[in-house]
């Protein structure tokens, strides 16, 4: 369920794009230096945002610097990097990782079986470095596991299954502020999964794959326009959580994703729908 907490770029100021862009490939020079090159490819905006949080959170030390790399050969490209982005990289490797095997478990591919094996020397690093977090990863889709089943049609039981998969890696640390980045977590976890089994929906039921939202309609593949409430209501959860924050630095960035960019997917997917539905065109 990679790909959902990303920020909305044509509403962000040129200052503000850099400033993310560099947050991204900070992470990605971060992965570079803690695995090597061939893990670069696990890259994903996840994680940016989490780096991002917390660094508005505890104010780290900054490092900065430019550098060429396979993806812009022709000039450098500025990055900063603090001690969250080591620990984001680190968690980009585990949730490569359980993502690769869930994929190989789901599809049987071998492909998806090999790439998970390459990366077994790494995530057997990150386990011994953040023990808490991938017992908690394990745990969690395990859960998933066994609710997907055995059938469960209840969707919220699997959003929080997720939701506390989320919650444990916004809690880097034990302190002040662990029970508000938990809350957070919890619920950016929860809107990530409903909200993809809702743009899943359909493909989903074509394919005849378990979807908690299909078989809580019996089914039957609803408007998307139909989910809309449900997220809100959680989005909203999340947001009242990130407010109880005191964040200062990149707030208006931070406040992008999660007001904005976080619905991308879930906009971008009901456009088609109902441009389809206008068309008379399958979904």
């Amino acid at each position: 369920m990679f790909g959902y907490v990303i920020a909305r770029k044509d509403t962000l100021s040129e200052t503000r794009l850099a400033r993310y862009r560099g947050c991204y490939c900070g992470l990605c020079h971060a992965l570079k230096e803690r695995y090597g090159n061939l893990h670069r490819l696990a890259l994903n905006y996840d994680m940016t945002f989490l780096i991002l949080v917390l660094s508005s959170l505890y104010e780290p030390e900054e490092r900065r610097d430019a550098t060429r790399c396979v993806i812009h050969p022709a000039k450098p490209q500025a990055f900063w990097l603090t001690e969250f982005s080591d620990y984001a990289a680190d968690l980009t490797v585990a949730l490569t990782y359980h993502k690769l095997r869930d994929d190989w478990l789901d599809e049987g591919a071998r492909l998806k079986k090999g790439l998970m094996n390459g990366l077994q020397g790494a995530y057997d690093r990150v386990k011994a470095r953040l023990p808490r977090q991938c017992a908690l990863i394990e745990a969690e889709l395990d859960t998933l596991l066994a609710l997907e089943k055995a059938g469960e049609a209840v969707p919220d039981k699997c959003a929080a299954a997720f939701g506390r998969l989320m919650a444990g890696l916004f809690v880097e640390r034990e302190d002040h502020w662990s029970p508000v980045l938990w809350d957070m977590g919890f619920f950016l976890g929860q809107f990530i999964y409903l909200q993809d089994a809702a743009v899943d929906l359909a493909k989903d039921a074509k394919k005849g794959r378990y979807n908690p939202l299909l078989l809580l309609h019996g089914g039957q593949v609803k408007p998307l326009a139909d989910f809309e409430p449900m997220l809100l209501m959680v989005a909203a959860q999340c947001a009242a959580a990130f407010d109880r924050l005191p964040l200062v630095q990149d707030a208006d960035l931070l406040k992008n994703i999660l007001f904005e960019g976080i619905w991308t997917r879930y906009h971008e997917a009901r456009a088609r729908q109902e441009k389809n539905e206008k068309e008379g065109t399958p979904a």
